[in-house]
């Protein structure tokens, strides 16, 4: 009588199906960590380049980042002058502690690049941390799908306001300091 080696590995603890979740659940984390370390590193330029309250905080609300309670003193700061900028890093100190990819969506949507045009900086570095970090002059590798730039998503006629950028999604289309088809680094 023959066995299934293959079906009896799987079903051992630590056999191959064990090995491919931990891989992917690895990957995830370092991720997940890459994105939270860069996160944490520049809330002042994110706070900095959100110069007014409407629609940062509202959309932040609004998609449950943030409680009724936390919008309701962080409109009040701002009603009594307290700069938008410092009321922003606030927000964000709050929000570092249940940090997931889904919050950087919300930060750099089309909405919010085109409201805060400083916030484009910022997302650009978010496009392109894992590539600096781990894969550096990597110019000879294949062609990927090209992504939007971050010019096309601000002057997107998308009537899809609120779908996020795919930056944080993908891989960037071309490596640092390589150019690109119309000339631009």
């Amino acid at each position: 009588m023959k066995t299934d080696t293959g079906r009896r590995l799987q079903q051992i603890p630590g056999g191959p199906q064990d090995i491919r979740m931990f891989s992917v659940q690895s990957k995830e984390k370092i991720f997940h960590d890459i994105f939270l370390n860069h996160f944490k590193e520049n809330k002042v330029e994110i706070a900095s380049a959100i110069t007014k309250p409407f629609p940062f905080l509202e959309s932040l609300r609004d998609g449950s980042f943030i409680t009724e309670n936390i919008y309701n003193e962080s409109q009040e700061a701002c009603r009594n002058l307290v700069p938008v900028g410092k009321v922003v890093y606030h927000v964000l100190c709050h929000l570092e502690k249940t940090f997931d990819k889904s919050l950087l969506q919300a930060v750099f949507s089309r909405v919010h690049l085109k409201e805060y045009p400083d916030l484009i900086q910022v997302y650009r570095s978010f496009e392109n941390v894992i590539q600096d970090k781990y894969f550096p002059q990597e110019s000879d590798r294949e062609e990927t799908p090209k992504m939007p730039s971050c010019e096309q998503v601000i002057n997107s006629e998308s009537n899809d306001e609120d779908e996020p950028p795919k930056a944080l999604s993908s891989a960037p289309s071309h490596g640092p300091g390589e150019e690109v088809e119309d000339g631009r680094l």
